[in-house]
């Protein structure tokens, strides 16, 4: 079988049935209000004890993104407030192309892809957004000094500011499903930003990237081409890029687009790492750490075996947590597993999505004495029902 065709989602196979996963110690617990109809897009972070969540939802044929938080680890979360409302510009949002949410203090920042019929595959530029207080009223901001399609954004804050970075295509190198992976950032809580700058003219069109700042630099995670292996690099405190390597080295030669990202998680100085392949010997989810800020890895451990697609970690006090989605004859569900030993031992995988329901691309949070998972339900191209899960880490 061409192992492609798990990461293209392609599903005219049938695939093996997989036996159910052996029980843990991980307490599964039940979330207040942990499902939430009609989204097509999430992202969630975790701040000063504070998880933030930002869901763009399909509403009798409208689209919109709202914005809510809980200040008891996601036991109940505050009223949601739309983000969006009063704009009239279209929004193209979908699972692996969400809204993107960052937060420091008091200021919160929103950004998506709107829609432009017409275009190529009806992408149009982005529309962010900001909250001076603490995410109750919002007002527009222009981190672009493009104005064509922009999408597939990752952002981060911290106090040096804002960081986003997301792909265009003002400028294309070479051939293949390609595009620019650009950066812009804000000193101001997003008032002003700064010029656009390229971080690499070539990188893959259309794979979800990751960022997250650690000592006021800016790490960025995205799929790289030639070969289309994960890259990691970073914009230092002095605005320059820095590219710090190949995360997995695979040598995995592929022209098009999987549309699979990964995910970097920071504890202390250690760098912990989702990274997704379908190089023919590897196909599947791999986790690696860096105790050198990301200039060497261990090696690649593959976790939940060749079906596994979308993955996504975070890291609190030495543990590791982890979700992914696999695919199974049935379609797609999610499991968790986590390491108290900075990823070097793990425990066994746990399923936590029910059967047959379309679960997919989960999202973690790693709090003081537990996790939330995050994940959607339902049919592709359709709205789907967000799932939150808590669990108990020993």
């Amino acid at each position: 079988m061409n192992r492609f065709i798990f990461f293209t989602l392609c599903l005219a196979v049938t695939m093996p049935v997989f036996s159910a996963l052996a029980s843990n110690n991980i307490a599964l617990a039940k979330v207040e209000a942990d499902r939430i109809e009609h989204v097509v897009s999430v992202d969630v972070k975790s701040h000063d004890d504070q998880v933030h969540l930002l869901l763009g939802k399909q509403i009798a044929g409208r689209d919109s993104v709202w914005y809510q938080s809980s200040l008891d680890a996601g036991e109940t979360w505050s009223e949601a407030v739309e983000v969006s409302a009063g704009l009239s510009m279209p929004m193209r949002m979908s699972r692996g192309n969400d809204a993107r949410l960052a937060v420091y203090g008091d200021q919160v920042f929103a950004v998506w892809m709107t829609k432009k019929e017409g275009a190529p595959h009806n992408a149009g530029p982005m529309m962010a957004m900001v909250s001076e207080d603490g995410g109750q009223t919002w007002h527009e901001t222009s981190p672009a000094d493009w104005e064509g399609a922009h999408g597939f954004f990752a952002v981060d804050a911290s106090k040096a500011g804002i960081g986003l970075v997301w792909l265009d295509s003002r400028s294309r190198v070479g051939g293949g499903a390609t595009q620019g992976l650009r950066y812009a950032n804000s000193t101001d809580g997003g008032k002003t930003w700064s010029t656009n700058q390229t971080l690499d003219e070539r990188s893959c069109a259309c794979c979800w990237n990751t960022a997250r700042y650690h000592d006021n630099e800016l790490y960025v995670l995205y799929r790289d081409k030639d070969p289309s292996d994960m890259t990691l690099g970073k914009v230092t405190t002095t605005q320059q890029w820095q590219d710090l390597g190949t995360v997995g080295q695979f040598n995995w030669d592929f022209q098009g687009c999987p549309h699979i990202g990964g995910s970097v998680a920071f504890d202390g100085d250690m760098i912990h790492s989702t990274v997704g392949t379908a190089h023919p010997d590897h196909t599947g989810i791999y986790y690696l750490r860096s105790e050198d800020q990301g200039k060497t890895w261990s090696s690649p451990m593959q976790m939940g075996g060749e079906t596994a697609v979308h993955s996504d970690l975070d890291a609190r006090h030495d543990h590791v947590v982890m979700a992914w989605d696999r695919i199974t004859e049935t379609g797609f569900e999610v499991v968790v597993n986590y390491s108290l030993d900075k990823g070097q031992q793990w425990a066994t995988d746990t399923l936590v999505s029910a059967s047959g329901v379309g679960a997919s691309h989960p999202r973690v949070i790693a709090l003081a004495d537990k996790a939330l998972i995050l994940w959607t339900e339902g049919q592709a191209k359709q709205a789907k029902t967000l799932r939150i899960q808590s669990i108990s880490l020993p």
